[in-house]
């Protein structure tokens, strides 16, 4: 048997090979963008493709549109953190097989496997101790970001009513002169709203910065998030809170930890300006800010959320230690 593994993710690959029975008689490969993957199916054939979504150059739905490439028959499964209906009905319309969600179960796996006659690695092999091994943070926290957007973006979507474009993570750093500059766009710009949140739990402490802007903003007030007396400032909270929420809600889950939300704040422009332009602003970070970086859209409603979360260096050395106690 012939299984082609594509994800962005080296860990997310990792994740799926581990799983497969490994004999003399599968052969697996991998590509980390949907491109590669088809210039695979065109050279040889496979039996299986496992398919993530979001992905650079191509992504899943792109692939699948694009296929069949060859005339053996591929069988597809989609294996991806975004969980929406819309996406998943999307995905078989174009001629996936099955979908499976991430992070992925055992015995959801050993279903999958079953059906497709995909040899399964035992689960109660021993392992033999080993000593503590390094951890790539900045994949972990990339690929965790991935699932965490995908159930976030299902929550939104049941909210808003719209399919929500899954977005790539930016997860690196960001210098504090590139977030002032940020900071000074939201203020000149008379339609952005934002909105501060600060979280905190297990040694991790940051927080969420969220800028809302676009003509559909005025539109989802209506029956969405609250009442018909809901003011503008409320529904701008309500959506930040469930932008925030829900993301951390995942993120911590995949780490077996609990993190806490304080109260979302309206970010006023002109006490925006004059924090901005004090002596103090961002001290508590370090000149290069971990960052992870997104941009949620609506699909057929001209609404864009970009989302900012900022963490110090301490509480990315407290994610590493969790990741090297859970991976």
């Amino acid at each position: 048997m012939n299984i082609l593994v594509c994800d962005d993710s080296k860990i997310a690959r990792k994740a799926i090979i581990s799983k497969i029975g490994l004999s003399p008689d599968i052969y697996i490969a991998q590509a980390e963008n949907g491109q590669i993957a088809l210039d695979l199916l065109k050279q040889s054939n496979f039996d299986i493709l496992f398919l993530d979504l979001t992905m650079p150059v191509m992504d899943g739905f792109e692939v699948l549109a694009a296929l069949p490439v060859s005339r053996y028959p591929t069988n597809v499964i989609v294996v991806s953190g975004d969980i929406q209906t819309a996406a998943k009905e999307r995905c078989l319309r174009l001629g996936a097989r099955d979908f499976i969600e991430k992070p992925f179960n055992t015995s959801d796996l050993a279903k999958l496997f079953a059906r497709f006659k995909i040899p399964l690695q035992a689960f109660n092999v021993p392992t033999i101790p080993c000593a503590t091994q390094s951890v790539d943070v900045l994949a972990s926290i990339r690929e965790m970001s991935n699932i965490a957007l995908g159930t976030s973006a299902s929550l939104i979507a049941e909210q808003v009513g719209q399919f929500i474009e899954m977005p790539l993570p930016n997860v690196s750093t960001l210098h504090q002169s590139e977030l002032k500059m940020t900071v000074q766009d939201i203020i000149n710009n008379s339609e952005y709203r934002a909105v501060s949140q600060r979280f905190v739990g297990n040694g991790i402490n940051g927080e969420a910065l969220v800028c809302l802007h676009g003509s559909g903003l005025s539109n989802i007030t209506l029956d969405t998030f609250s009442e018909e007396n809901t003011t503008t400032k409320e529904m701008i909270l309500d959506i930040s809170n469930l932008l925030v929420s829900s993301f951390l809600v995942s993120f911590s889950k995949q780490l077996d930890i609990s993190i806490s939300l304080r109260q979302p704040i309206v970010l006023e422009k002109e006490l925006l300006q004059v924090s901005l332009n004090s002596d103090q602003f961002l001290t508590a970070y370090d000149q290069e800010i971990f960052t992870i970086e997104f941009i949620y859209k609506a699909e057929n409603l001209d609404i864009t959320c970009d989302v900012i979360f900022l963490m110090d260096k301490e509480s990315i050395q407290a994610i590493e230690q969790i990741l090297q106690s859970v991976l």
